[in-house]
């Protein structure tokens, strides 16, 4: 029987035993120096004899859990390409069938152009697992180097005559004949490349191949998209396809927003923000799956060999599609450090130069137009190219062989499909706050500018004294040289001006509402309806509507989507300079030195396909 005395004594003993237990387990190496301190044992599952407590039928399940998992280790490769054989011959004959009740169909062209990708890659990834190569013995001749080298440059110059003639006869059999002004737009492309020459950092050493074949690949482009039929109405379906899938995040901003985004005055925010949430959780199952790296690469392997750039600059130019100015350096990091400063250049113009998937979704729904804005897209990166190489040309030489095995995915990625599409819609909340809340301080500051600048003109007797009457008169010979007539000219580079200060976020907004502003005009006057107008403004009489800032030609709109088409506004300069620096920071001196002139060329770059636009332009 334990008295209250002895009661105390255990109480003081237990406390101490307790204290010396907590102590011995927190250190690593404690060991006990008294006979009465207890000892800490670890107990491990498996040491524990669990399954004599299982019952019978416990026991039995048990053991035949055992014995599957031992099969399926067994026979793991087997039964894997048993089940990827049966899931293959699922879709093939889902593909017969329908091919067999719908073929002729848009959508049977779509699912044979599918099926017929993924059978190629399929059968080229079988091959390179088996390692089934063909080599073809070299002969004498073809050993001889000096002769192979003399046949290179005797092709190079024959290529660069016959492009030019082809290009030249074209403009002139097709595009001057029907269209005299277009050779507006074609004095601004050799006024744009006489100034990045003259004030290039080195003009004595431009290698104006990049330069050349850059200026060829937009101007192939935009004839197949904008004076080809055929290449126009594909690009159309594709841009109308993509304005579609757009669309379809309309279905998650209203279970999150509400019906309030749909609304005319809902907001920037509340229109985009699930735009850039869904496109980029798609660019993220896209990285994961491979189809991304898949076409950054090979595109990036095109552009290096069509322009001889290198491959880092490539593939960055080719990432840029995609994704944004602070993300495609990630694809490169490792090599930062060590490409020449021509090439950081050029990859620093490249994000100024293009825009991100989710951007350009963002710009559709603003109400760009999506067949030029898909088209600008793609013509952007040799162009950034070829302006980058023109402005600040290779002094040093490249070291090709710490370029080799580029890989855009590393330990870092996403390990499922659910974690990519969570880790794209993650991403996404940093992108958005960055946008909005850059649009807010600068739409703010646009509008301190333009209280400032009314208050100086009105001291000097001049009313209307604003940002858009400034830019109007700065952005007015560019405007006029890349194609823009002349009474547009005006509302054409407040727009421009607009884009460079408040980012394009706010300028094509104001395109956006200038496009539906001549729709809507479109539209009153087919039914007959009288306008007239009020100063810029034009009122649609019988409804009593007001169009504010009146309308652009289409020609108008399709120049200013092109050369609006890159992130080359003032705030990017802190974007590029946040994102490179602190991934290579021993290259910050050579960041800070080349990033104005960077941003230079990735304007210049953006006017240029404008100007290229301008050249091809025949209404569509």
């Amino acid at each position: 029987m334990v008295t209250e005395s002895n009661a105390d004594v255990v109480k003081d003993e237990y406390s101490r035993d307790t204290n010396d237990v907590v102590i011995a387990s927190s250190e690593k190496d404690a060991v006990p120096s008294e006979p009465n301190e207890v000892a800490v044992v670890d107990m491990c599952v498996d040491d524990l004899d669990c399954e004599a407590h299982l019952g019978f039928c416990a026991r039995r399940l048990d053991s035949m859990e055992e014995a599957f998992r031992g099969f399926f280790k067994r026979n793991r490769h087997g039964i894997v390409l048993g089940v990827k054989l049966t899931l293959f011959c699922a879709y093939i004959a889902y593909y017969i069938y329908c091919v067999h009740c719908r073929f002729g169909d848009e959508g049977s062209y779509v699912l044979t152009g599918i099926t017929a990708f993924f059978v190629v890659k399929l059968a080229v990834a079988c091959l390179q697992k088996r390692k089934i190569t063909v080599s073809i013995k070299p002969s004498s001749w073809i050993k001889n180097t000096e002769r192979l080298k003399r046949i290179r440059q005797v092709m190079r110059y024959v290529l660069y005559v016959v492009a030019l003639l082809a290009i030249c006869i074209y403009i002139g059999l097709d595009v001057i004949r029907y269209d005299p002004g277009n050779l507006q737009a074609l004095s601004g492309i050799a006024v744009m490349i006489l100034g990045c020459f003259i004030f290039s950092a080195r003009p004595s050493r431009v290698n104006w191949h990049p330069v050349f074949w850059g200026f060829i690949l937009q101007f192939v482009m935009a004839i197949i998209t904008l004076r080809t039929t055929p290449g126009y109405n594909v690009f159309k379906w594709i841009g109308d396809l993509v304005e579609s899938f757009v669309r379809l995040s309309d279905k998650g901003s209203e279970f999150v927003l509400g019906d309030s985004f749909r609304a005319t005055k809902a907001g920037f925010f509340f229109e985009t923000a699930g735009v850039i949430v869904f496109f980029n959780s798609c660019i993220f199952l896209l990285d994961y799956v491979g189809v991304l790296e898949f076409v950054i690469l090979k595109i990036g392997r095109g552009l290096a060999l069509c322009l001889e750039t290198g491959p880092i600059e490539s593939v960055v130019a080719a990432a840029n599609i995609f994704i944004g100015l602070s993300e495609a350096p990630l694809l490169v990091r490792p090599y930062l450090p060590v490409i020449t400063k021509s090439e950081l250049h050029a990859i620093m113009t490249c994000g100024f130069a293009s825009i991100s998937g989710a951007f350009m979704a963002m710009f559709i729904k603003a109400g760009a137009p999506p067949t030029h804005m898909l088209t600008a897209c793609l013509i952007s990166a040799p162009a950034a190219l070829a302006i980058s190489k023109l402005l600040y040309p290779e002094v040093q030489k490249v070291d090709f062989n710490k370029q080799r095995n580029i890989c855009m995915r590393d330990a870092t990625s996403s390990r499922t499909g659910m974690q990519a599409i969570s880790d794209g819609a993650t991403f996404s909340i940093k992108l958005i706050a960055t946008i909005m809340v850059n649009m807010m301080a600068f739409v703010s500051i646009l509008n301190l500018v333009d209280n400032l600048l009314i208050w100086l003109g009105e001291r000097a007797g001049k009313e209307g004294f604003t940002f858009n009457y400034v830019s109007s008169y700065v952005f007015y010979p560019l405007s006029w040289v890349m194609g823009i007539s002349a009474k547009d000219c005006k509302q054409a580079s407040y727009i421009m001006g607009l884009k460079l200060l408040a980012t394009p976020f706010v300028a094509y907004k104001d395109l956006g509402a200038l496009i539906q502003n001549r729709e809507t005009l479109e539209e009153h006057i087919r039914q007959n309806g009288s306008w007239s107008y009020s100063g810029k403004n034009i009122t649609l009489e019988p409804s009593n509507t007001t169009l504010v800032d009146g309308v652009l030609e289409p020609r108008t709109e399709a120049i200013l989507t092109y050369a609006m088409c890159g992130l080359s506004a003032f705030p990017a300069i802190g974007f590029s300079m946040g994102t490179l620096i602190p991934m290579s920071p021993v290259r910050k001196d050579d960041v800070i030195s080349l990033v104005v002139t960077a941003f230079v060329a990735g304007n210049l770059a953006n006017f240029a396909t404008g100007a290229v636009a301008g050249v091809m332009y025949n209404g569509k």
